[in-house]
């Protein structure tokens, strides 16, 4: 977290922040301007025991165990609901990949990789959901979907996110944290590792596309990342609001910085009572079902 006490610290921090998400929020397309709505989360997590490690300086006053163990953070729209001082209005939310270096406002100590290990930390840089509101900015830092650290007042506490169910929202966040914390790459193993949180059609056209022989002196009709669009891979995204029709729903996403920042439109489907994404559809026109057909 950055700060949550003293407004005067956190008000120019708060004030960049609000002002580039708001540039994320207006995006160019090929058709012109188009308002991105972004998606409010709506779950549940539950803080644990905090982690024995401490951060920051000695001499920081702790927060005692008692006070917020057990106690559950309530994500939902514009309004968190959870102890003090994790309560706010006006929330806002994206996700962006975070460096050792960077955890908890770094204030891990150094080499900070090290201690990021220590922590349960498997992967590097790691996902985090950053809450900006009119409290504080916080970072989750996921562990895996289900699971963050979250630091406060040189605290690492432990949170398990509660089970809900299942939505398009959620089912893309969780295939981007999958995308985003390992290779990148397209290639048979990485989507592999996406396998889980794809509709078994689009499974089966990848597959199908690799199988297919790439004549070595063309360029490939998918040269780059499908599933950013881009060739550059992004560090943040904004999820937007889905809209389901029966079993099948549209939920675009925000990917990138500012001025940079694309959306991508991801189709999902219901396949045995867990949404999965089918297909993803770009602004230009192209889709990457389209992509993996013969040429």
């Amino acid at each position: 977290m950055t700060s949550h006490k003293n407004r005067s610290p956190w008000t120019l921090l708060s004030q960049r922040r609000v002002r580039a998400l708001a540039l994320m929020l207006l995006v160019a397309t090929a058709h012109g301007a188009v308002a991105f709505e972004s998606g409010q989360p709506a779950e549940q997590w539950r803080i644990g025991p905090p982690h024995p490690t401490s951060l920051g300086s000695a001499g920081v006053p702790k927060p005692k165990a008692a006070a917020l163990t057990g106690q559950v953070v309530h994500l939902g729209g514009t309004t968190v609901k959870a102890p003090h001082p994790l309560a706010c209005d006006g929330a806002q939310y994206e996700y962006t990949l975070t460096p050792a270096e960077g955890l908890f406002q770094g204030t891990l100590a150094p080499p900070a990789e090290r201690s990021a290990r220590q922590l349960g930390v498997r992967v590097l840089p790691l996902l985090s959901l950053r809450v900006t509101c009119d409290g504080g900015v916080f970072d989750y830092h996921l562990l895996s979907p289900d699971q963050a650290l979250l630091g406060l007042d040189g605290t690492v506490w432990r949170l398990q996110r509660r089970a809900a169910e299942s939505s398009p929202e959620a089912a893309l966040r969780d295939l981007l944290y999958v995308h985003l914390v390992h290779d990148m790459g397209f290639n048979r193993a990485s989507v592999a590792r996406k396998r889980s949180h794809l509709s078994p059609a689009l499974a089966r056209a990848i597959a199908a596309y690799f199988a297919r022989p790439q004549p070595a002196d063309t360029v490939p009709a998918i040269n780059g990342d499908p599933f950013t669009d881009t060739q550059e891979y992004p560090t943040r995204f904004v999820i937007g609001r889905g809209v389901i029709d029966g079993e099948s729903a549209q939920v675009p996403v925000n990917l990138g910085e500012a001025k940079q920042a694309r959306v991508v439109h991801a189709v999902l489907r219901r396949v045995g009572g867990r949404w999965r994404v089918d297909d993803l559809r770009y602004d230009d026109g192209r889709s990457l079902r389209r992509l993996l057909q013969p040429q």
